[in-house]
């Protein structure tokens, strides 16, 4: 058994070894390089043109081709999984402001929804007015043009909540 590895290891100390591979020099690399830029698939014909140009067999050119679109897969990939992260963390971001938000809102649900409670029997039962400070707020819609008033409403049944929640909003801000 021991004589059959060593008629093994001799007879392939007798063959000829392959001759190696060179390693391409820069100007290869960069007509290698313009050329998968134009084009990322290898036809046969532009292979032995290139083969030709460079001097190297025509398999390493077809091999480095190869390695070259693994290459730039992975580049691309990286390059998106990078992007994928910086809009994760805008979401994660957002999601808190949000969450800071939602929680803000409840607690003003839970001062309004204890005014009234509190506020019709309550001693001292008063409501907001709101009211427009000029003739441009008048016209405006918006919350923040409204300045928000206590004052004695002169009617304890009615709570109006709207106006409630505007002033507490807008006194939030």
């Amino acid at each position: 058994m021991n004589s059959h590895l060593h008629n093994e290891s001799q007879s392939q100390c007798n063959q000829p070894l392959k001759p190696r591979k060179k390693r391409l020099g820069r100007d290869q690399l960069s007509l290698l390089e313009a050329s998968f830029n134009a084009n990322q698939k290898l036809k046969a014909e532009h292979k032995t043109e290139l083969a030709s140009q460079l001097g190297v067999p025509p398999r390493q050119v077809a091999i480095w081709y190869q390695n070259r679109r693994a290459r730039h897969k992975n580049n691309v990939m990286e390059h998106d999984y990078k992007n994928i992260q910086l809009e994760l963390g805008d979401v994660l971001a957002e999601n808190i402001r949000l969450e800071r938000q939602v929680s803000m809102l409840k607690h003003e649900l839970n001062q309004v929804q204890q005014m009234i409670l509190l506020g019709p029997t309550s001693s001292s039962a008063t409501l907001l007015s709101v009211s427009g400070s000029s003739d441009e707020q008048a016209n405006s819609g918006s919350p923040a043009n409204m300045i928000c008033n206590w004052g004695d409403a002169g009617n304890d049944d009615i709570f109006p909540v709207e106006e409630l929640y505007t002033c507490m909003i807008d006194s939030g801000t």
